[in-house]
């Protein structure tokens, strides 16, 4: 599996990039780009989501030679994978020797005084699965999960985008379904700032292979509760397609500085 992507790409990507729900125009930070479909690859599993393509995207950085690749949709525990294949596309980076990792993904806002649009930097996390039992959501971990110098790097960009700097914590619920409105109070009630059903199983591959990472979630809607009415997956890639070309730019600028740290 990887000396097939290996052979296709033809070079070392110092950089991967898993892209979330509605977020495939990410790609345009890219250009000399090759293509790799997930059902090309053998022995690979497939996307089942909308919203996620299933492909890698390998190219350089727009106006530079940094060689990046995207994963242009990821798995879920929901869709019935082990949970170690839910992660295989941060293992599949680090086979191909990225030694940075940047994920993404479209997440439920909980901070009503934030609007849908904006990127959150995730600086800490919650496993909200129960997985494990209730007492995981004591567990929030932060600091050594995350890089701090792309977190600044991250801020300094957004600054100079004139975006709202937004930081916090992001709860990882099961899915497939939405949270209620008493989820969502319990989510708020242990200081979530933003929620979704990816993400966490990357973050937590990424540190135990001790790879420097970045997270950032698009906030596309307020979650039930806070918004007023039914929510669905469309308005989530919706909204995620809109915030499409900020992010991109935010994203294009991430890419070409973090090549200094």
């Amino acid at each position: 599996m990887i000396e097939y992507i290996k052979n296709i790409i033809n070079d070392k990507p110092s950089i991967g990039v898993v892209l979330g729900s509605g977020l495939n125009s990410l790609i345009d930070s890219l250009e000399n780009i090759k293509r790799i479909p997930y059902n090309e690859i053998p022995s690979f599993i497939q996307t089942t989501v909308k919203g996620h393509a299933g492909e890698f995207v390998f190219g350089t950085v727009k106006g530079t030679d940094i060689p990046v690749i995207f994963a242009n949709g990821r798995f879920h525990y929901y869709e019935g994978l082990e949970y170690k294949k839910v992660h295989i596309l941060i293992d599949i980076f680090n086979e191909l020797g990225c030694d940075k990792i940047i994920t993404t993904n479209s997440s439920g806002c909980l901070i009503p005084s934030w609007s849908p649009g904006d990127i959150m930097i995730i600086d800490s996390h919650i496993d909200m699965t129960f997985r494990d039992g209730p007492d995981v959501i004591n567990k929030k971990i932060g600091d050594e999960y995350y890089n701090p110098k792309l977190i600044s790097l991250a801020i300094d960009c957004m600054k100079e985008m004139n975006m709202p700097i937004r930081k916090g914590t992001y709860g990882w619920t099961l899915g497939p379904t939405y949270e209620t409105p008493a989820e969502v109070q319990f989510l708020q009630k242990h200081s979530i700032s933003a929620v979704g059903m990816s993400t966490v199983p990357e973050i937590e591959r990424a540190h135990e292979l001790k790879i420097d990472l970045l997270s950032l979630a698009c906030l596309t809607n307020y979650a039930v509760g806070i918004s007023q009415h039914p929510l669905t997956h469309e308005e989530v890639v919706e909204q995620a397609n809109k915030s499409g070309e900020i992010f991109t730019k935010l994203l294009n600028q991430i890419l070409i500085k973090s090549n200094q740290i």
